[in-house]
């Protein structure tokens, strides 16, 4: 899920950095939540930061070397 405040954007993966991010002041970017699961679903849309988050939330090892079509690979068959 993205979030905003002011003009700095983050990416949270896990509900704990989610709330964590919320109580600093961000808020969501776009709309409900039914949109952040279809966004979460379509991992070829995604940014190498937001892939390498996913990565490291499934505790996929080495995933930090790798490049955006290498995380897609790995992570097609975790998602």
């Amino acid at each position: 899920m993205r979030l905003i405040r002011k003009n700095v954007e983050r990416v949270a993966v896990t509900e704990a950095q989610i709330e964590k991010l919320k109580a600093q002041g961000f808020r969501p970017i776009g709309g409900d939540a039914a949109e952040a699961d279809q966004a979460d679903v379509d991992i070829n849309t995604k940014t190498v930061a937001e892939l390498k988050a996913i990565a490291k939330e499934k505790e996929i090892e080495g995933y930090s070397s790798l490049t955006k079509e290498e995380l897609l690979a790995v992570l097609k068959g975790v998602v």
